[in-house]
């Protein structure tokens, strides 16, 4: 443990002679050991070194100090010189007394003076805590914005935020009025309030985690599912063409397995614990990602597939009109065709923005729907 100078002076102090002495009129006991002068010679050479340390202690400072710390140095002082003038006047009985209560005064003023540095530490290390804490702060109210924007409940967040924050006011306020025993007690309350803000904090950051988790669960269940249909179709078509697929079809079974854990841990609510899956297996995922983009590249050609789809379409059309005009009931027909305009153009949409995966899936409903509506043509031709 370190002690300040402070302290080291006055535990010395208090050790030496105790003070009771220099307020007991009777000494004889204890001076029965000692003779008086040679024990007043050593308690004013103690009184000097006494003196000069706490006159460089109060000299930067003596402007700053209240009046009772100066009052008691101004006392410390006098008897220091009275009992020097006893000593060389051979009053050593005098001088004793006299050099013990200076240094009964010495004591105080150190005593004060340590609180005086106390504050000042206490005051450079809120100034640091302030610095942190408005940066706490800050971020809290960040926090408190996105909840609120999320529709996360935040009046309990918001309560601590406010009961924190007038806490540390209380404390800078008593730092302020120099009351460093208020400030002490405000401080353990301010920071008792701010554990309460750390863990409403938490909950709500839970809260915000489990409602991103849900989201992006539920978008990877989507997407991911659209992109294994996609897969085991690209894999098919390949496979037909006699191409070696079965480092394809083993990325896709891995990738049904991730899903059907993270499927199951969404359906009871799980969230962070499927959004845990998900990020623990998103080298399997990009990897399986970069997959059906290969095998997209080498199976099929998107855009020429957009522009037979477009053909496909006008003449659909056209046979639907033909079919319309002797009379035959196309209405189921002209909504699967309308479906299929539509799902082409969210391909085209998908294409654009290099979401080949969306635009696949899109293209796969169109073909389905033209087949349909071909079908119908087909069988009223």
């Amino acid at each position: 443990m370190k002690f300040s100078a402070l302290g080291v002076i006055l535990v010395l102090i208090g050790g030496l002679i105790p003070i009771s002495i220099a307020q007991n009129q009777s000494n004889g006991q204890y001076l029965e050991e000692q003779s008086n002068e040679s024990m007043a010679g050593e308690l004013i050479a103690q009184l000097t070194k006494l003196g000069e340390f706490v006159e460089s202690r109060i000299r930067p400072i003596k402007n700053e100090l209240p009046q009772n710390t100066l009052e008691n140095y101004k006392k410390a002082e006098n008897l220091k010189e009275k009992a020097s003038l006893e000593y060389q006047n051979g009053e050593y009985q005098n001088a004793i007394q006299d050099a013990l209560l200076a240094m009964k005064y010495y004591r105080e003023v150190l005593r004060e003076l340590k609180e005086t540095e106390s504050t000042e530490m206490l005051r450079e290390q809120l100034n640091e805590e302030a610095e942190r804490v408005i940066a706490y702060f800050s971020y809290v109210e960040k926090v408190i914005k996105v909840a609120e924007k999320e529709g996360v409940n935040t009046d309990k967040l918001i309560k601590a935020y406010k009961e924190t924050k007038d806490a540390y006011r209380t404390v800078f306020e008593a730092l302020k009025a120099k009351k460093i025993e208020d400030a002490k007690r405000n401080m353990e309350i301010a920071r008792m309030k701010r554990a309460e803000l750390n863990r409403e904090l938490e909950k709500v950051l839970r809260e915000l985690a489990s409602r991103n988790a849900e989201r992006i669960v539920n978008s990877f269940l989507v997407k991911t599912n659209q992109s294994i249909a996609v897969a085991e179709v690209m894999v098919k078509n390949a496979k037909t063409r006699g191409m070696n697929v079965e480092e394809a079809e083993q990325s896709i079974e891995r990738i049904k397995n991730i899903y059907i854990k993270v499927e199951s841990l969404a359906k009871e609510g799980k969230w962070i614990e499927a959004l845990g899956i998900i990020r623990e297996n998103s080298h399997q995922i990009q990897k399986f990602l970069g997959m059906i983009e290969r095998v997209r590249r080498e199976s099929m050609n998107i855009k020429e597939t957009l522009e037979e789809l477009r053909e496909r379409i006008k003449k659909d059309t056209t046979a639907i009109a033909i079919l319309k005009k002797k009379g035959i009931n196309t209405a189921r027909a002209e909504a699967q065709l309308k479906g299929a305009v539509n799902e082409l153009s969210v391909a085209i949409i998908s294409l654009k923005r290099n979401d080949i995966s969306n635009a696949v899936v899109h293209i796969q409903r169109a073909e389905k729907l033209l087949a349909e509506v071909e079908e119908f043509i087909k069988a009223n031709s």
